[in-house]
């Protein structure tokens, strides 16, 4: 019973699945032979048919025929034999041999992919070979026009284009050449061909057009412009050099003959009608020139400086003797107070041999002036280099001009500051005094000792001749510190004396009330007398701050009152 079952759902599965496998059968045989019906129905034959109101001969009548050939035997025999397939692909899925109509539909598909592209290639070709035709009608009167006002110009222009009036008239003929060769395919159907051969004669008609048009312009540049301007300059060269110009040194001639080479290069690619970069080149050359005239521009304007400096540079020379001449007096007027290192002096004769140096120089360039033995520019050159040597030599002298003169300013300088050292150590001294301290300690009276001896070395060495300023300034430098940390040590030792004394002092109404606050400040008593101030102030503040704590603040303001 349920083999039964089994073998009725089998089939039932085997109906189902082969009815389903004949309908996508189908459905892809209705879509080719719409397909089918579809090219059968088009207008190929009015499209082809156009081409017949064109020349029926040669190219056009072949391809007229070809693409009718074509079309008669895509609606003839394939699409005929396509529609016999369809009938076998049904046939097929009818006996359920899906397999072959499978390969069927798929040759079928391919077969009508091919007549599309075939005509779709075709339909291009004819609406080419008509747009050609159109085009070339259109487009043959404008050309043709151009090609007889470009031959009318030539005729006109004939001497003017000198030499290379035979390569314009064979450009020309080239023109005339394609515009028959156009015609004579036209004549003969031959429109894609005819096409080809107007392009060419357009893109030769315009080629030629800018080539009239450029040539004159650069014709002009290289026969008339440039060689008027070598012309110019060689004029202006020989005219500078009857005024005593010296101009070798600027090799111009052979610039120039460098440059009429270039230039004759460039004419004859001018007169073969080759003008690729030459507009370019020609103003480059023209670039050059320009260079050589402000050469020569830049020569006449370095005579009339040169000219007139002469006058300031004797001015200037003159002053830099006078000034190292004052410096060397001064020096020599100084050494007889102070004494000036051998450094110095040695520096100073550098000083006079460069000026020495740059008045012979100055020699040289006058004598190159008045016999133009160079050019002025060359001159003007050294003439710069030379102010600007002058220049930083004259500074220098007075620089030690200056030197030599802060000397005796130093001098003052440092006899003022010893008579304020001297005034602050009498003062420190002095502080000692009234304070009424008990003493100092050893190191105090040391430093008192060695800051007084710095003043008295410093007094002395002021006064001897020749001065030297230097160990003068460097012991008058070391008094200075010492006797400053002196006077400011002193004077916070002196407040911390009279401090702890006070403190002391404060402290003795509290004697009674303890032992031990009677010996500790009897011992900051002791201290006090042994000059150890610091010592003598804490040990006394220990001993009251436990009846007041504040007691430095209160002895500092009744010393302040």
């Amino acid at each position: 019973m349920n083999l039964i079952y089994l073998a009725l759902i089998i089939l039932v599965l085997l109906f189902v699945g082969s009815s389903y496998m004949k309908k996508r059968v189908y459905k892809r045989v209705d879509k080719l032979e719409s397909w089918k019906n579809d090219i059968l129905h088009r207008s190929i034959p009015d499209e082809i048919g156009k081409v017949k109101k064109l020349t029926m001969a040669g190219e056009t009548e072949e391809k007229f025929e070809t693409w009718r050939m074509e079309w008669d035997d895509i609606v003839g025999v394939i699409l005929p034999d396509i529609e016999e397939k369809l009938f076998d692909i049904e046939e097929y899925a009818a006996k359920n041999r899906y397999n072959k109509a499978k390969q069927l539909l798929v040759m079928t598909e391919n077969r009508l992919s091919g007549i599309e592209e075939q005509l779709k290639v075709m339909l291009a070709d004819i609406q080419k070979l008509i747009e050609s035709e159109e085009q070339n009608r259109t487009e043959i009167a404008s050309i043709q026009e151009k090609y007889e006002t470009l031959e009318h110009n030539l005729s006109e222009k004939k001497g003017t284009l000198a030499e290379a009036y035979p390569l314009f008239h064979e450009r020309l003929q080239g023109i005339n050449d394609e515009l028959t060769t156009f015609e004579e395919a036209t004549g003969n159907g031959s429109y894609l061909e005819a096409r080809e051969h107007l392009t060419d004669a357009a893109q030769l008609t315009q080629t030629l057009e800018e080539l009239m048009a450029e040539f004159p312009k650069l014709l002009v540049q290289v026969d008339v412009v440039l060689p008027g301007e070598i012309k110019e300059i060689r004029k202006g060269i020989e005219d500078m050099k009857k005024d005593g110009y010296q101009l070798e040194s600027f090799a111009i001639p052979k610039k120039l003959e460098e440059i009429e080479k270039r230039i004759q290069e460039l004419r004859e690619r001018v007169v073969t009608l080759e003008f690729n970069e030459v507009e370019e080149a020609v103003k480059e050359e023209v670039k050059r020139l320009e260079e050589l005239y402000s050469i020569l521009e830049y020569e006449v304007e370095s005579k009339t400086i040169v000219y007139n400096k002469m006058a300031d540079l004797e001015t200037v020379i003159e002053k830099g003797e006078k000034e190292v001449e004052a410096l060397l007096s001064e020096t020599i007027a100084i050494q007889e107070s102070y004494l000036i290192s051998i450094e110095r002096l040695n520096q100073q004769k550098e000083m006079q041999k460069r000026i020495e140096d740059l008045s012979s120089q100055l020699v040289v360039i006058i004598d190159l002036i008045e016999n133009k033995k160079q050019s002025f520019t060359s001159i003007r050159e050294l003439i710069q280099d030379w102010l600007q040597d002058i220049e930083q030599a004259l500074n220098e002298i007075m620089e030690e001009k200056e030197t030599m003169f802060s000397m005796r300013e130093e001098e003052n300088q440092s006899k003022e500051r010893l008579i304020s050292l001297r005034a602050m150590l009498f003062d420190t001294k002095r502080l000692i005094q009234r304070s009424n301290i008990p003493g100092l300690p050893t190191v105090y009276l040391e430093k008192l000792e060695l800051a007084e001896q710095k003043l008295l070395e410093s007094f002395a060495l002021l006064d001897q001749i020749p001065l030297e300023l230097e160990n003068v300034n460097q012991l008058v430098s070391e008094a200075d510190e010492l006797i400053d940390e002196t006077h400011n040590e002193v004077h916070d030792l002196v407040y911390l004396a009279q401090l702890s004394e006070r403190v002391i002092q404060y402290g003795n109404r509290f004697r009674s009330r303890s032992d031990n606050i009677q010996s500790q400040l009897i011992e900051a008593e002791q201290l006090f007398r042994q000059f150890q101030y610091k010592e003598a102030l804490d040990c006394a503040v220990h001993a009251v701050e436990e009846f007041e704590p504040n007691v430095v603040t209160i002895v500092e303001e009744h010393i302040s009152a």
